[in-house]
Formats: C-alpha cells, structure tokens, sequence
C-alpha cells in the first residue's frame, strides 16, 4: 500500500486525526536534557552533546558533556581542545554502551573527530555556539544555515536545532540550554518564519508514515532502505496539510510513536495513534 491508494478525503481523515494528537503526545513525550543547569551555563556543552547525540540514548549523550567537566574541572575553548575525545568517550561509554561492538568502533571513529573539528572551527572563527548569532530576529532558515556551518551538524541535526530554538520562540519548549542561552546573550534573538521549517526524515518518521498508510513490509529489515526521494516528498507535503501553521510538528508525533511502539513487534495495543493506523491488523497477526 501507499499514499497512492487513497484519495484526498481520506488523507484529509488522517491528517485532521493527527493534529488532535499532537498535544497529549507532546506532552507525554517532552523531553527534557539531563543536568539541564550545567547545559546552561557552558557554551560548548550543548554543542558536544549534540554532535554525541547519534546511535545512542539521548540522556546518555547529554549526559557526557557534565561528566567531561567532572573529570577535567574547564569547559573553556583551549581545555576542551587538548582533550582526547576517543579516550573519553571509551571510558565514558563503556558501562552505558548498549549496542554491538562494531558500533561502538564506529562510534568511536566518527564523533570524537566531530567535535575536534567543531571545536576547531569556533577556534578559528574567534566564536562561540552563541556568538554565532547576533541580536536580531532570525528566520528559521538562517538559523539553519547558520547551524550548517558547523563540522558535525548535518541537514537533520541543524532542522531540529532549529526547530528546538522556534519552539522556544514560540513558547511551546519551556526549557532549551541553547536557546536560552542566545536569549541571555542577545535579547531579541528570536525564530520568525518556523511555518518553513520542514519535518526531519529518519527511519521512524517514514516507517509511521508508511504504516498509517496500510504498508506493513518489512516486518523485520532496514527501514533505511525504505526511504525513497518520493516517500520524503510525500511526508513533506503530508506535515503541510496536517500543521499547515508547523509543519516540523509531525516529526514529534512519528518520531516518538516509531521509537516507542511501532517496531518489527509492534506495540500496537499501546500506541497513541493506533486508531489511525491501517497496518495495524496485518501487523497485529503476523
């Protein structure tokens, strides 16, 4: 099955269900980073944890910065750039570590020289991740390609910092250490424009996207493989009819159902969209 098969009531149907779930999944699912006044007051901080914030649980890569200070006593610019990012990560990671080894490998060649080089690049440029930006009003996409600029922060990761910072704008996120700490910097920094933000693709926002839609391959296998440049435009298009004022809105309803319930088992019984879904019953079964 696909978007395809249905007509435009019917994709209408689904959309108009969708926007009346996205308070109360919103606000079951917020989260909220750990050690959130140490984030707060240390400008590299929250870069570092965002560059760690791939392959592993979220509250763990925020967690690494607060035990990098512990350990080290500086979170200044010429302290963090003699650090061994490789060392530290090793031993941080070995008792949180929850995958295979040959991720962990990976792991541990790709984000250490992620945060050198971002690290390097502020060097360089005499700036900081508030310095950045200057006091004024941004739209969304600057803030975008302000965030691209840094070694480490690709298209995805720059779309949902941006989307964070328009949330905090909007007063939908109550606490950001990035944002607020722009904010304290430079008082009328704001995200206008976040209605161009798009929704970030990953394996879970198009898995949700695919399953609400009847299709239900594979049951086991790389959702990876099921991204095509027709389903990302699809989902595009579908977060605009949904939250036509938001579109990035969509992301926190897929994201947070395809990470939860919506797995090769899925948890369609406790899923908050389970009503909406049209695999469900062949998913249910197999």
């Amino acid at each position: 099955m696909s978007v395809k098969k249905y007509n435009l009531e019917e994709i209408e149907r689904k959309a108009e269900q969708l926007r009346r779930k996205w308070e109360p999944i919103y606000k079951k699912f917020q989260w909220r980073p750990p050690h959130e006044d140490f984030l707060a007051g240390h400008e590299f901080a929250p870069l570092i944890a965002t560059i760690c914030d791939e392959t592993i649980d979220a509250d763990v890569a925020w967690s690494f910065p607060w035990w990098l200070y512990n350990k080290i006593g500086s979170f200044e610019l010429p302290k963090l750039l003699s650090i061994d990012y490789k060392e530290e990560l090793k031993e941080y990671l070995r008792e949180r570590w929850s995958g295979g080894r040959k991720e962990l490998n990976e792991y541990l060649e790709k984000i250490p020289k992620k945060i050198v080089d971002a690290l390097k690049f502020f060097e360089k440029e005499g700036r900081t991740p508030v310095t950045i930006f200057e006091n004024r009003p941004y739209m969304a996409v600057e803030v975008y390609f302000t965030l691209r600029r840094i070694p480490g922060i690709g298209p995805k990761k720059a779309n949902m910092i941006t989307r964070d910072f328009a949330y905090s704008s909007l007063g939908i996120t109550k606490s950001y250490p990035c944002f607020f700490q722009v904010k304290r910097r430079f008082p009328r920094f704001e995200v206008i424009n976040a209605n161009y933000l798009e929704i970030p693709i990953d394996v879970h926002v198009v898995k949700v996207f695919k399953r609400i839609f009847g299709y239900t391959y594979p049951v086991k296998g790389d959702w990876r493989k099921e991204i095509t440049p027709e389903e990302v435009q699809d989902i595009i298009a579908f977060s605009k009819l949904v939250f036509p004022d938001l579109p990035v809105k969509l992301d926190d309803i897929f994201w947070n159902v395809g990470r939860k319930y919506c797995h090769s088992k899925p948890k369609c019984l406790e899923c908050q969209i389970e009503e909406i879904c049209d695999a469900k019953l062949r998913l249910r079964s197999s």
